[in-house]
């Protein structure tokens, strides 16, 4: 019998490893950086063509391999960096004897250092030939994947991937202050990275404004100790990719710490935002696992809960400085992002109310169906009284209106309770309405309606928005689909110059969004980004809806609960949450015994 079974050829098998580590071309690039510090470079240029799909370079300065370790280097499970057999004991960038055959597996790959060279094309021809390189290492990777074409059909717009690229670089650039970067194009120099302190790196990479928001904070215990920059509530971000958390000196992705910065930063930043943090980490290496993942990406702390704990508490008592970050604030024109500021205020700057018994209420006003808020001065209001009848207590709402409103799913209002939730009766039961989550949704939909090409405003004056690098390939990959929701913006150099704004948004809403849209270089991975954009746009807009515990008129109540007969998913708020409950007679019957 012919066994099924056969064992796989090594080029498949470097391929399938390939696959493991080389995910695009930042993931090659973090790969050899890695090689050229382990080195001990103390200068690496990289130059980028296509985002690095149709050629990546990496130059280093570092001490090389000689012509005998050239061979050496591209076969699988080779290192220089495993002293012995235990792979815990790792006090370079970590043993990874996959990384350069599985590059080379998917390129065409050169590597010259020391007077030679060798190359190899997709596996398959590999010579050594005499280089003109005579000290350092030049790493050349050329047309990724181009035999693979089922992994190339994954890579995203060149401006994506070389956003990728650059992400990678400004990482390695926080961590190893004392090695000089520089990124190249063949238009440009992209980044320089040259005998800067941190707080110049952090700056490059975040911005003037947001780096002298930031805060350093530091915490240590025996086996575990943290440092690095905590940022500005006001700062924070849609994506979380601007979390930068280094343990033992190698960049991670952690659930535990990202959790941990989450639950610190709790009630400090909207829902659906992440603060901005640097943190650095040391551990005993005996207490974290970081072969966890082929690319080094993932670890694993050997007392998860411990981590948790410290970490949250190490930034929790470090937030307390941005009380006086907030005080020497200035917005220069440019609003808060909405509910960000709110949970900073300390208790006894809340408005007290004054002798005379006045105090801030805000009132309601109803518009068909666009709700509008303004601030009023008044005496504080009565609770709601209610007549017997459901006449008396909806006029001039007339008797035929209410009986038909009755019969729909809905009905119609019969009190408030909490100020928070709506009670409506109809032909069948009651329904519980929570009004905050029903509006929100409602607000949403009517929003979501009016964010189109040509629903816009033409500012008198241009907003002049400046990016870092990151974030303009990623402006460049979207900026069609932008402008298809209500925005006119050009790109001018490294500026994006707006014009025209949705109708629905100010020129201060619109600038934080155009900021967040573009640092999020994941909205290019999306479906449908048109859909993805007017979404945001929609929920940055949607800060008008009707808040937990304000009181509400019986007409007012009344237009709510009508809308939302016109509205689609209505049974669950934005962020998924149930946003009604109905009780039918029957169930009231059962409850009371009245079968």
């Amino acid at each position: 019998m012919v066994s099924k079974i056969k064992l796989l050829s090594d080029d498949v098998i470097s391929q399938i490893a390939a696959g493991e580590i080389v995910e695009r071309p930042s993931s090659a690039l973090k790969e050899i950086v890695e090689n050229s510090i382990d080195a001990e470079a103390k200068n690496i240029e990289i130059f980028l063509k296509n985002g690095g799909k149709t050629k990546l370079v990496v130059e280093d300065d570092g001490f090389g391999l000689s012509k005998e370790d050239l061979k050496m280097a591209i076969q699988r499970h080779a290192t220089s960096k495993l002293k012995d057999s235990n792979l815990f004991d790792i006090s370079s960038y970590g043993f990874r004897g996959e990384a350069l055959p599985s590059i080379a597996s998917v390129s065409e790959f050169t590597l010259e250092s020391n007077g030679f060279g060798i190359s190899v094309a997709f596996s398959e021809k590999m010579s050594i030939f005499p280089s003109n390189i005579d000290c350092g290492t030049v790493v050349t990777v050329k047309n990724i994947f181009d035999k693979t074409p089922a992994r190339l059909k994954f890579l995203k717009s060149d401006g994506v991937e070389l956003a990728g690229c650059i992400s990678v670089v400004e990482n390695f650039a926080l961590i190893m202050g004392n090695v000089n970067f520089v990124v190249r194009t063949e238009d440009s120099s992209l980044l320089s990275f040259q005998n800067d302190s941190i707080e110049e790196r952090i700056e490059k990479i975040f911005g003037n404004d947001v780096a002298q928001r930031a805060v350093y904070f530091q915490g240590c215990d025996d086996n575990l100790s943290i440092s690095g920059y905590l940022f500005h509530p006001i700062d924070s971000r849609y994506s979380q990719s601007f979390q930068k958390i280094f343990v033992n000196g190698r960049i991670v992705k952690d659930k535990v710490v990202a959790s941990a910065i989450k639950n610190a930063y709790k009630n400090l930043v909207p829902t659906g935002r992440f603060a901005i943090v640097i943190a650095f980490i040391e551990v005993d290496p005996f207490y974290v696992d970081v072969n966890v993942s082929p690319t080094k990406s993932e670890i694993r702390f050997r007392d998860g809960t411990y981590v948790y704990k410290f970490i949250t508490n190490v930034i929790r008592k470090n937030l307390a400085q941005f009380d006086r970050v907030l005080l020497n604030f200035n917005c220069r024109g440019n609003t808060l992002p909405n509910g960000v500021l709110e949970p900073l205020k300390k208790v006894d700057t809340v408005l007290q109310t004054s002798a005379d018994s006045h105090s801030n209420v805000f009132e309601v006003t109803f518009d068909i169906s666009d709700v509008q808020t303004h601030e009023k001065t008044s005496p504080p209001r009565e609770s709601t009284k209610f007549n017997n009848t459901l006449v008396n207590a909806l006029k001039p709402v007339q008797q035929e209106i209410v009986e038909s409103e009755r019969r729909n799913f809905f009905g119609v209002p019969v009190a408030q309770v909490f100020d928070s939730y709506i009670i409506t009766e109809t032909e069948d039961g009651i329904v519980i309405i929570d009004q905050h989550a029903v509006h929100e949704k409602i607000t949403q939909n009517k929003l979501l309606k009016s964010i189109t090409k040509d629903n816009k405003q033409f500012l008198i004056k241009p907003e002049i928005i400046e990016l870092q690098k990151t974030s303009l390939e990623v402006a460049k990959s979207i900026m069609k689909e932008i402008n298809e929701c209500g925005f006119v913006i050009e790109i001018v150099q490294s500026s994006l110059v707006v014009s025209a704004i949705p109708a629905i948004l100010n020129s201060n809403e619109a600038v934080i969004f155009v900021k967040d849209v573009t640092e999020n270089f994941d909205i290019s991975s999306e479906i449908d980004i048109i859909d993805s954009i007017r979404r945001k746009i929609a929920n940055i807009a949607c800060h008008s809806s009707i808040r937990f515990g304000k009181k509400l008129s019986m007409d007012e109540m009344f237009v709510i609960v009508k809308q939302m007969e016109d509205v689609g998913s209505i049974h669950q708020c934005n962020h998924h949450r149930p946003s009604f409950a109905k009780i039918s007679k029957n169930q009231l019957k059962k409850m009371f015994d009245r079968h």
